[in-house]
């Protein structure tokens, strides 16, 4: 015998319009819940990028370069200093070259010698009365001394080391009445009035970028910010990383600016 409750259960058409209006119910609850739920639970946007994206960047001065001792001789001028500053063709090393100047000495005497005794031997050849081998052999000899006089002659010039550019003493290996061999160390120097940056930029930007395009370049020593442009691209890309060399320089003269410091290169992406 069914419950005593089945008697009020809804039968026919009116248990059809039971269930219809229990699905629309459930789908309203579902939207509802939908539309109030948690800003937490919502999709978040992704933040656009930034309209000027910073590197690192490390001025370097244009030009630099170590000098080193050609012959081997004792210091005997020294007149700079580290951080002092000099004009181009002032002497920044003298070396004791008097074994090298007795050696010129020698070789122009020897020279001297070679040159009149093939002068001689020419002059008997005419005569007919000396062979061809000994004027041969003397104006070898003759050639031998001249290209000797020319060795001792170029040495001699490596006695006095002179600036190749206006510039600044960076570091000094040596000292006065210290004696050096070839190819020794001697100094660094470079010119701090020219100056240029280097950074490590994504090879992608090589796209958005290009030569002669201008930013700004905030040096964290002074705090302030210079404007540069971009000189060059390096001519090999790093494969693991994406970066490419990137050379610039600074437009204008600013004496508070010097090789070393460092900062950050803000390009424009709006361009």
């Amino acid at each position: 015998m069914p419950p005593r409750c089945w008697r009020y259960w809804p039968r026919g058409p009116a248990l059809r319009n039971f269930f219809k209006g229990a699905a629309v119910f459930f789908c309203l609850f579902l939207v509802h819940h939908v539309c109030t739920a948690a800003p937490d639970d919502a999709v978040k946007p992704t933040p656009p990028p930034s309209a000027a994206p910073e590197l690192r960047a490390e001025l370097i001065a244009r030009q630099l370069t170590t000098l080193s001792s050609e012959i081997g001789a004792v210091i005997i001028k020294l007149p700079f200093r580290e951080g002092d500053f000099f004009k181009e063709g002032d002497l920044l090393v003298g070396l004791d070259c008097a074994v090298q100047l007795a050696k010129l000495q020698r070789a122009k005497a020897v020279m001297q010698a070679e040159a009149e005794k093939g002068e001689i031997l020419g002059r008997l050849d005419q005569l007919n009365v000396t062979s061809k081998l000994e004027l041969t052999n003397a104006r070898a000899e003759e050639a031998k001394a001249r290209a000797d006089l020319a060795i001792i002659t170029a040495e001699m010039k490596s006695c006095r080391i002179t600036a190749p550019f206006p510039g600044q003493v960076v570091h000094l290996d040596v000292r006065e009445f210290q004696y050096v061999k070839p190819g020794q160390t001697l100094m660094d120097i470079h010119n701090p009035s020219a100056l240029e940056l280097v950074v490590n930029m994504p090879s992608r930007w090589m796209r958005r970028y290009h030569k002669g395009d201008r930013f700004l370049l905030r040096v964290d020593e002074t705090g302030n910010s210079y404007p540069a442009r971009i000189v060059t691209f390096g001519g090999k890309i790093d494969a693991v990383n994406q970066l490419v060399r990137m050379t610039g320089e600074v437009i204008g003269r600013f004496p508070e600016l010097s090789p070393g410091m460092s900062g950050q290169v803000v390009l424009d992406f709006s361009q």
